[in-house]
């Protein structure tokens, strides 16, 4: 989850602490109640190959942040579970608290390039939805 490296003596861990696999559980078990397909999702891969960039704003996640702070890093579902999304590397990005929360299992403006595959930010990033950015005029 929080892509911190580590060494173990036991090869089962797959997780740097149990805070890491409780998270992880929660996911597959979300996904399970809805009878969605499970595969394996590492969050730290997700992350790293997201570029620890939010994928629905396009702004810099803080890596070191946890949930509820609003630059948390989360692992949103871009066809969300309650919608018949699957809980696999494919459907899941990376995403702010705060974009995710406010995504919710809605639709996002710019879901389709996500759903595409073109993970490519557009520019000028996109801004939230009732949020002004720091600066703009």
């Amino acid at each position: 989850m929080c892509a911190t490296p580590f060494i173990t003596d036991n090869p089962r861990d797959r997780h740097c602490s149990p805070r890491c696999g409780k998270r992880a559980d929660k996911d597959k078990r979300r996904a399970l109640e809805r009878n969605a397909f499970v595969a394996p999702v590492n969050r730290a891969q997700v992350y790293e190959r997201d570029h620890w960039t939010c994928q629905l704003c396009r702004e810099p996640v803080m890596r070191h942040e946890v949930v509820p702070h609003p630059q948390a890093p989360t692992l949103d579902h871009i066809v969300p579970l309650s919608r018949g999304g699957t809980h696999e590397p494919a459907n899941v990005q990376l995403a702010h608290y705060r974009c995710n929360s406010i995504k919710s299992d809605g639709d996002w403006p710019h879901a389709s390039a996500a759903l595409s595959g073109d993970r490519r930010p557009p520019w000028p990033p996109l801004p939230l939805p009732g949020f002004s950015r720091i600066g703009a005029v």
